[in-house]
């Protein structure tokens, strides 16, 4: 997941200097105000599947659901 995840910054970082590089020469294909919109709207997705993910974690999971507390001081998953 760590290399999913930095391959697709490097191919955003990639792109971005790219586009950066065709504005030096005004050739225009994004605007900026697209980039900023583009951004924020990502940013404000991150901060949202965060959330939801803090919510998930406080509220719905149980940690002691799938394991059996006679067996011993030791966690054993509980045979189905």
């Amino acid at each position: 997941m760590k290399k999913i995840i930095g391959f697709a910054i490097a191919l955003l970082g990639i792109c971005f200097i790219g586009i950066l590089i065709l504005r030096i020469w005004d050739i225009e294909i994004v605007t900026i105000s697209d980039l900023v919109n583009s951004g924020l709207t990502l940013l404000l997705l991150g901060i949202l599947i965060t959330v939801l993910i803090v919510v998930y974690g406080l509220f719905y999971k149980n940690a002691s659901k799938g394991y059996d507390k006679s067996v011993g001081n030791r966690a054993h998953l509980k045979n189905n």
